[in-house]
């Protein structure tokens, strides 16, 4: 569901930057909880498509922040308030184990609790309970405008050699007429009735191939002196 890649050409990429990430190590090793905040340079954005290449997180969330809103002063900005965009999301079947580790994973509007609209920037919340792990996080994080977004496995415009082979052969294949085949048919089992009854042996109390031939005898009449 989340692992197939997408094919939105590069000008769709809205441009955005990181943050360094801020690490939440527990006891000696950097196992814990990673926070990642991305920008989009004082834009707001409408978000279709977030991608990026899992490096070892085992839990995801992703939360979003939304343009300011004018208010009452007394009233919490809306541009303040972050919001949770994909909930808690396992990228790895066992924090233990490699499984899931380093994959390319996709979340779009069926994964997505809001539409991303009016979006100034994006929290990515890594977990990693596991102590296996030297470093985790994620890589090469991408956002891809509503409007754009493509979710296929390959480039567009790009067939497959194979289903590019069975169009051409099927365009290339003339069928006979019906009215012919209907004529053969026929003929066949006329053929078929005139050869079942030519081979048919008359009911009589002699067995099929006995008494037939000349100079032939049946072994069970000779008789014994």
């Amino acid at each position: 569901m989340f692992s197939c890649k997408t094919s939105a050409p590069e000008d769709t990429i809205l441009r955005s930057s990181l943050r360094s990430p801020i690490s939440l190590p527990i006891g000696d090793h950097n196992s814990g909880c990673k926070v990642i905040d991305l920008n989009f340079h004082g834009a707001t954005v409408h978000i279709g498509e977030i991608s990026f290449f899992n490096n070892y997180t085992a839990y995801i969330t992703i939360k979003f922040r939304k343009r300011s809103l004018s208010g009452f002063p007394d009233q919490p900005r809306s541009g303040s308030v972050w919001h949770t965009l994909v909930p808690k999301t396992r990228l790895m079947t066992d924090p233990h184990c490699e499984n899931g580790g380093q994959d390319f994973r996709i979340f779009g509007p069926n994964q997505m609790l809001a539409d991303a609209d009016d979006v100034t920037g994006l929290r990515f919340i890594c977990k990693q309970p596991s102590p296996h792990w030297k470093s985790f996080g994620i890589d090469e994080i991408k956002c891809y405008s509503r409007a754009d977004m493509i979710q296929t496995p390959r480039s567009s415009k790009q067939e497959d050699p194979l289903a590019e082979i069975s169009k051409s052969a099927a365009s290339n294949i003339t069928l006979p007429n019906a009215g012919n085949i209907s004529l053969y048919l026929q003929n066949l089992h006329s053929l078929s009735s005139i050869t079942a009854a030519a081979l048919t042996p008359s009911l009589t109390a002699q067995a099929l191939g006995r008494f037939d031939e000349d100079n032939c005898y049946e072994i069970n009449t000779l008789a014994y002196n």
